[in-house]
């Protein structure tokens, strides 16, 4: 009971911590914008547009695909990403949506100095126009649950469950102290097991994001996961050291109560009682 409820306590903690860290998941959250879903809705806006001024599909599509390698672009689509997150963790009753609009609005020039090295002639204004008639995105309908952050129903959960497992902690480590002969050693074990089981978490989670993405930059996706999976990797290890040292402190305590008193060697002597 005691090991089921420690790892209950560190996925529950490290999940919570990276749920209610809009910032930090926003961040990592930040290579999606290079992914397929995403790419593939932008160059479909675009190429829709380009296709009303005339161009066919082929060189419309080409010309959307050719903007999008533009680093402004790509910064400004991680950016509509960062204010969706935002939004999903607003526990405004009246919902919450992204002016797309406003957040590509800084890309517009890049956007036409793109389309103009491919043959596309525009101009700024006319760029301009075209984003600024893009429909903001709803993330939260009125009155609906926030998504994250500390308001979420996922916090809540998580919430419930370190609350739970921290008392199946006590309740099972306590009866596990009260049943033993030697309490400072079973003290000393319970540590000692939290403390081996938050590390192996802290080295997974730290592994398990160089698994996913050695080097940063491979697959969208596969970015995304090592991120959240290393975000908040110091929470088990911090708690797996300070279980550490408690075991430590319960070693050296009961190493000096059950230091041996220093014996002579030589034998005492004895009084030989004279001849009667």
């Amino acid at each position: 009971m005691f090991g089921l409820a420690s790892t209950v306590l560190l996925i529950g903690l490290w999940g919570r911590a990276v749920v209610v860290d809009t910032d930090q998941l926003a961040e990592s959250l930040t290579p999606m914008a290079r992914s397929a879903t995403v790419a593939d809705r932008f160059t479909s806006w675009l190429a829709t547009e380009l296709g009303g001024t005339g161009l066919d599909q082929v060189t419309a599509e080409a010309a959307a695909d050719h903007v999008l390698e533009n680093p402004a672009v790509s910064q400004a689509l991680a950016g509509v990403l960062t204010e969706v997150v935002l939004a999903a963790a607003s526990p405004d009753p009246a919902g919450s949506r992204v002016d797309a609009a406003e957040v590509l609005a800084p890309a517009v020039p890049d956007i036409t100095s793109s389309l103009n090295e491919v043959g596309v002639p525009v101009t700024e204004h006319e760029v301009a126009s075209a984003v600024t008639e893009l429909d903001p995105l709803v993330v939260r309908q009125p009155r609906a649950q926030t998504l994250i952050g500390r308001d979420s129903t996922v916090a809540s959960r998580l919430g419930t469950a370190v609350t739970l497992a921290v008392m199946t902690m006590l309740f099972a480590g306590w009866s596990y102290v009260a049943a033993s002969l030697d309490r400072r050693k079973a003290m000393r074990s319970l540590f000692t097991r939290f403390a081996l089981g938050a590390l192996s978490f802290a080295v997974l989670l730290r592994i398990g994001g160089w698994i996913l993405d050695p080097g940063g930059g491979r697959a969208p996706v596969a970015e995304t996961l090592g991120l959240l999976a290393v975000s908040k990797w110091l929470i088990p290890l911090g708690l797996g050291l300070a279980a550490a040292g408690g075991a430590v402190v319960f070693w050296v305590f009961r190493r000096r109560q059950l230091k041996p008193v220093a014996e002579s060697r030589s034998q005492p002597e004895v009084s030989t009682p004279p001849p009667g």
